[in-house]
């Protein structure tokens, strides 16, 4: 008699911190996948809600959701501490307000496994609770060759921009992640860039699937990507990090162009996305201060419509910095 073969065994990573409103729903789209041989590691994160109450009362239902508790330290703390504790062959990182669709894992499990991928990176929708929101997968948007493996080498030009700086549309093979000694930031916002940066440029083999398994939830003041004003200085410690570990690792020259592309576009963003005054002004003084020059960004990798608030950092001039800023902004809620 011939012995069944084992299914490989998943390791989901979800950061909580006060996700009462919608963590219930999120834990279910995990919960109802129809690949079942997985463990859910909740981090609770210093909730002061009854999110760890409801991870509780669940547990009692199901035996693969597991609570781990720390001090509130971040999201990136809370998966590195998922992380150490993870016994799948696979992990994924998931997030306490967003949705899963139901086919994700065992579509992700077969993949890999038929490919012998250290990452699957897919695509995902927008939604505010009450309508989905189409989001471009921006690895075909880029030509970037879809459902088979490929070297990130491949696509060095464009790497950063095919893919999102986060965990949560990517599936990893636990023995690749491990063995690399990657790890997430300490940061309270960005804490995922450098992760998501460095691993995918780590590496050997990665595929884009063209399928859509995750839905991202907007509008939810709550979440753990956190304030657009506070820290703002941490996207561009991120930035720094990403820059020092290409450098460390003797392949900057060959992800230049898509890490200039991805630090100036992540700066004119935090700048966009910054509505208090001070804050703005603390920004713009980090990156007159050197942050700027660090980063490496530059005119030639922006995007036209930044053009006119980069000259303005290089300058120092703040005022035609927020002048500028307030003509994109009218711009795209014309647009919008």
């Amino acid at each position: 008699m011939f012995g069944t073969v084992k299914e490989p065994f998943v390791s989901i990573v979800m950061p909580v911190y006060n996700a009462e409103d919608h963590l219930e729903e999120s834990l279910r789209s995990v919960l109802e996948q129809t690949y079942k041989n997985l463990e859910i590691i909740c981090v609770d994160d210093g909730s002061t809600d009854s999110g760890p109450a409801a991870i509780e009362r669940l547990a009692r239902k199901d035996s693969r959701i597991k609570m781990l508790s720390q001090e509130n330290s971040g999201a990136g703390v809370a998966r590195n501490k998922g992380m150490d504790e993870a016994k799948g062959d696979y992990l994924f990182f998931f997030d306490a307000d967003d949705l899963l669709h139901k086919n994700a894992i065992r579509t992700l499990v077969n993949i890999s496994e038929k490919k012998g991928t250290d990452i699957v990176l897919f695509g995902y929708y927008k939604f505010d609770g009450r309508r989905r929101i189409r989001v471009d997968f921006s690895a075909r948007t880029l030509g970037v060759p879809l459902n088979r493996v490929i070297s990130p080498k491949e696509i060095s030009d464009r790497l950063f921009q095919a893919d999102h700086g986060m965990p949560w549309n990517k599936f990893y093979r636990t023995d690749f992640l491990k063995k690399s000694g990657i790890r997430f930031q300490s940061l309270r916002n960005t804490n995922d860039e450098y992760f998501s940066r460095i691993t995918t440029v780590e590496a050997e083999h990665i595929l884009f699937l063209n399928k859509r398994f995750a839905g991202y939830r907007v509008g939810n003041k709550k979440s753990l990507r956190g304030n657009a004003d506070a820290n703002v200085l941490d996207c561009t410690r991120a930035l720094l990090a990403i820059h020092d570990e290409l450098k460390l690792r003797g392949c900057f020259e060959t992800y230049e162009d898509t890490y200039k592309k991805l630090a100036g576009y992540v700066i004119m963003l935090k700048l966009l996305s910054i509505e208090d005054n001070e804050a703005l002004k603390e920004f713009a003084a980090d990156l007159y201060g050197g942050t700027l020059e660090k980063c490496e960004a530059d005119e030639k990798h922006l995007e036209e419509r930044f053009k006119g608030i980069y000259r303005a950092l290089i300058l120092h001039d703040t005022a035609k910095v927020t002048d500028e800023i307030m003509k994109i902004r009218k711009t795209d809620r014309t647009q919008s």
